[in-house]
């Protein structure tokens, strides 16, 4: 392996950080000078210098930047990319769970969502015998707020009986004391009945991920001397945001080697109401003897004038910074050249405030400033959503990101969820009005609505009422309505809400008027994020029935519910209007931070109720106190900008509002007392006057798929584009809710055992029982999903079955030299990365053979499973990717058909190649373009075909 070519245009800091073998390093990165890359040229240099890929583990906090070092590494050597462990704290743990957790009595855990363990808890409620948390008096959202304290509880790993001797050492000398008392107690009582119960039943939640894994790793050091050997060296991005569980994971794995680097910078910690603590960065040191400090100060993004600025603000949270605490320079220099002062601007009012935001960006883009250049920031969701209102007024294209966030909120999934309480309860007026007046039916309102009041009126059902009133058309709704109900003792609730939104024609209509209304688009997102939690739900629930679905919905609407919608990513084309928390990270020339007053930026505290005692935050450092995050928030703010940072602030929100007072961190950022005149902007509109009009944009691929305008598929996804690119737009880009398919769970169910049967005689060990493996598998099948009970026995019945011929078979048949082997191939002659896994690899004479295994029983001649060999896409790809990473083609290409044992194989030619190469160029300049033709074969296709 060469090394990357990135690493000869490192500065003297980073090639310092890269070069460090062994031993503890603290990287000290300000925000700008490059801490993602020394990571990744790191990796690459240890492997150049003989390190083992597997032996490097790098941490990070989210897929995204999972996925992005990864791509990196990869880019200097695939076989780097794929033997090194570069995951998510919560993916790491997750995946040491199902490694070992046999060893500490935990298999086969199910992992408990969001949904999943509000589902859980709520049918569990009797066995909290809650009294000062009762379900009385509220009893649904108290059930997401326990939640989130068992939480904090766990990432401080507070055991249930540290949590109880707290609790019992309560003074109780006065009612309020005893209240106080009562709280804890019923807080550690129930804290100690969910980890029971999750045990019991084998469910984890996110936090488990990371708690059971330590807790497995201290009980058992046989487990843990085998990750510390195997992992010689440690690197973690974002250090500042890691909580005490994920920092004592980190020490656990460290062991007595040490080799640690971490990458991070404290005045850009942000998320201390999500656990992090800065005590982990700030003692670093204490924690690792002979720690190597490296600080880069090279700022690549901002002006030297907005660095300074921010430099100034900064201070303000002294002593409690790594520059103070251990001696350091932690003042930017920039690399770019010129820029302004930051810009200060006072206003009477906030809508005068907004007005010139919103004209100051028009002529900056009618001078042919790029608007993608261009972002407002806000500290509050509020603030973004005024300054979209009055850039909508203006007619100026922007992309607003995180508003709307909560999918039980939108418009569709409201109409959905209506209908589902129709048919659940047929006593329930108010939903079958909305049922019957939304876009399922579309029935005229004037007319429902005076049907409704007479049946008011008249103390009468709206169902009775309906059938007296003559009308055809809403009669045959209410027939359509008793159609859906007559199922409902057979089918789960996801089956249902398909059938729903398919027979009455809404899915197509929604699926149609996507392509001109970018609302349209956002709702089709939601509903099909609200299938996926009911996906969870008729995983977690004992009954996943419609009535229960109902039953527990209060719970989850309380809770609330986030989904990514592509339409709110970072636009590259439009002005960006955003929070700050969801701009770190990120650059832009020119920022905008709104609404900068006391009480809004900082904003107040308002000491939230599920915090935890300070008596049980051994971790907590005063630097994660409330008003040096909100400092540190605008520290993020401010040096996002690039070339031109303007703040602004009002006197008044609104005519009658009280005064408001500029927020502390301007003149700590200008460096002198505040005193500016009054700008006299105010164009006397009133935003509570006018409703926008929706933003139309066109829609293409998510973020996921597209990157730096580098496309990375998977197989799959690839081989849905080259049959019908109209159904991978509605699979992928829509993300459309599609029918229940359990067909798809029992496939990895399947290959998992054939997995396991190789992996098990290839490392030496005994392979399972049959009887074992089969009772695994069943439990493991999709409860729901069947067309009827009866299907659901065949299924199974044909599980047994199929288990016991690949039992037999697989238990003494020739081994494969690979088993899941991934790849992630990148193509020089265009802009795509294909990612996959193959089934197996056999040897071959000198060459070897490819296969995948198949589920289904329709192949049952040879000539079929030849035939479904020669035309398929996958087994190209695959010899697309063999061919790229060995540089020959593989002798044989096989489909193997395990449930019916016919085997079907063809040999690739290099000409097969060259013809997927020119499909898939095509692809690649389709997907860039938002071009979405339809194909010519839709036996396979989900989207409606006319």
């Amino acid at each position: 392996m060469s090394a990357s070519k990135d690493a000869i245009s490192l500065n003297e800091a980073q090639r310092k950080v890269v070069s460090i073998t062994d031993g503890p390093v603290l990287v000290v990165a300000g925000a700008g000078t490059g801490k993602t890359r020394v990571i990744v040229e790191r990796i690459i240099r240890l492997i150049t210098e003989g390190v083992e890929p597997s032996a490097i583990l790098a941490l990070t906090f989210t897929e995204k930047a999972a996925g992005e070092m990864l791509d990196r590494v990869s880019d200097a050597s695939l076989s780097a990319g794929v033997n090194t462990t570069i995951a998510t704290f919560n993916g790491f743990g997750h995946e040491l769970l199902e490694s070992y957790g046999g060893e500490y009595g935990l298999s086969a855990l199910k992992l408990l969502g969001d949904t999943g363990q509000l589902v859980f808890l709520r049918e569990h409620l009797d066995t909290f015998e809650l009294d000062y948390y009762s379900p009385v008096s509220n009893p649904h959202g108290q059930l997401k707020m326990l939640a989130d304290y068992v939480s904090l509880l766990k990432q401080q790993l507070i055991l249930p009986a540290e949590y109880r001797h707290y609790a019992d050492a309560l003074p109780e000398s006065d009612d309020a004391e005893r209240l106080d008392k009562q709280k804890h107690t019923e807080l550690a009582n129930f804290y100690e009945s969910y980890l029971k119960l999750c045990r019991e039943e084998q469910v984890i939640d996110y936090d488990d991920q990371i708690y059971l894994t330590i807790e497995m790793l201290r009980a058992r050091p046989n487990v843990l001397r085998v990750l510390q050997s195997r992992y010689k060296y440690l690197l973690v991005d974002e250090f500042q945001d890691t909580n005490p569980m994920q920092s004592v994971l980190i020490e656990l794995l460290a062991g007595t080697q040490q080799n640690i680097m971490v990458v991070g910078d404290d005045d850009q910690s942000i998320y201390g109401w999500r656990g992090a603590t800065l005590a982990n960065i700030l003692d670093f040191r204490t924690h690792y003897s002979n720690t190597q400090e490296i600080t880069l100060t090279e700022n690549y993004r901002s002006t030297q004038s907005i660095l300074d600025s921010a430099y100034r603000l900064i201070q303000g949270n002294n002593p409690h910074r790594l520059e103070v605490v251990n001696k350091l320079d932690k003042h930017l220099h920039a690399n770019v050249a010129g820029g302004s002062e930051p810009q200060i601007q006072h206003f009477v009012t906030y809508d005068a405030e907004l007005s010139w935001v919103a004209e100051d960006i028009k002529q900056r883009l009618a001078a042919g400033e790029p608007a993608s250049s261009i972002a407002v920031l806000a500290r509050r969701n509020q603030g973004v959503q005024k300054m979209h209102e009055v850039l909508e007024l203006r007619d100026i294209p922007h992309a607003v990101i995180g508003l709307g966030s909560d999918i039980y909120a939108q418009p569709a999934v409201r109409q959905l969820l209506e209908a589902l309480k129709a048919i659940a309860d047929p006593l329930d007026n108010m939903a079958l009005f909305h049922c019957l007046s939304g876009p399922l039916f579309a029935i005229d309102i004037r007319e429902l609505a005076r049907i409704s009041a007479g049946a008011q009126r008249a103390h009468q059902s709206l169902v009775d009422a309906i059938k007296e009133s003559g009308s055809t058309e809403l009669v045959e709704a209410l027939e359509r309505i008793e159609q859906w109900r007559a199922n409902t003792n057979e089918q789960s609730v996801g089956t249902v809400a398909y059938n729903v939104i398919t027979d009455s024609g809404w899915k197509q209509r929604l699926y149609h008027a996507n392509a001109d209304d970018i609302a349209v688009f956002t709702e089709i997102q939601a509903i099909s994020k609200l299938f996926k939690t009911m996906k969870e739900f008729e995983r977690i629930a004992n009954v996943p029935s419609i009535q229960n679905y109902v039953g527990n919905l209060p719970a989850l609407q309380a809770a609330g519910s986030g989904f990514d919608d592509p339409s709110l990513q970072i636009s590259d084309t439009l002005v960006n209007v955003l929070s700050v928390h969801r701009a770190k990270g990120l650059e832009w020339n020119t920022v905008y931070i709104i609404d900068c007053t006391e009480g809004s930026f900082p904003l107040r505290s308002h000491g939230l109720t599920r915090k935890l005692p300070p008596e049980l935050q051994a971790n907590r450092s005063e630097a994660d106190e409330h008003m040096a995050e909100e400092r540190r928030l605008m520290y993020v703010a401010s040096t996002r900008a690039k070339h031109e940072l303007l703040l602004s602030y009002s006197d008044r929100h609104s005519s009658a509002g009280a005064l408001r007072k500029p927020s502390r961190f301007i003149s700590e950022l200008i460096g002198h007392n505040l005193s500016l005149a009054v700008r006299d902007d105010n164009t006397g509109f009133s935003l509570e006057t006018f409703s926008p009009n929706p933003n139309v944009m066109p829609v293409g691929p998510p973020e996921t798929m597209l990157r730096n305008d580098r496309l990375f598929l998977s197989v799959s996804q690839i081989e849905t584009w080259l049959r019908c690119p109209q159904d991978f737009y509605y699979r992928y880009v829509l993300a459309m809710p599609l029918p229940p398919a359990p067909q798809l769970a029992y496939g990895t169910l399947i290959h998992g055992v054939i997995e396991r049967l190789h992996s098990n005689r290839q490392s030496g060990q005994t392979i399972p029982s049959l009887e074992s493996i089969t009772q695994e598998v069943l439990e493991g099948m999709p409860k729901t999903g069947y067309q009827s009970k009866r299907s659901r026995e065949r299924a199974q019945a044909q599980a047994k079955r199929t288990i016991t011929a690949i039992y037999e078979r697989f238990s003494q048949d020739t081994l494969p030299i690979e088993t899941e082997l991934p790849f992630n191939i990148e193509l020089s002659d265009m802009p795509l990365t294909i990612r996959g896994r193959i089934d197996a690899v056999y040897a071959l004479g000198s060459s070897v053979e490819i296969r995948d295994f198949k589920t289904g029983t329709s192949v049952t001649t040879e000539k079929q499973a030849k035939n479904r060999a020669t035309g398929s896409s996958q087994l190209t790809l695959y010899a697309l990717a063999w061919n790229e990473i060995h540089g020959e083609l593989p002798g044989l290409l096989s489909l193997d058909f395990v449930e019916t044992g016919y085997i079907g194989s063809v040999k690739k030619q290099a000409k097969s190649l060259e013809t997927l190469r020119g499909n898939l160029r095509i692809m690649t300049e389709q997907l860039q373009t938002n071009v979405f033709p339809f194909g010519t074969d839709h036996r396979n296709c989900q989207h409606p075909v006319e």
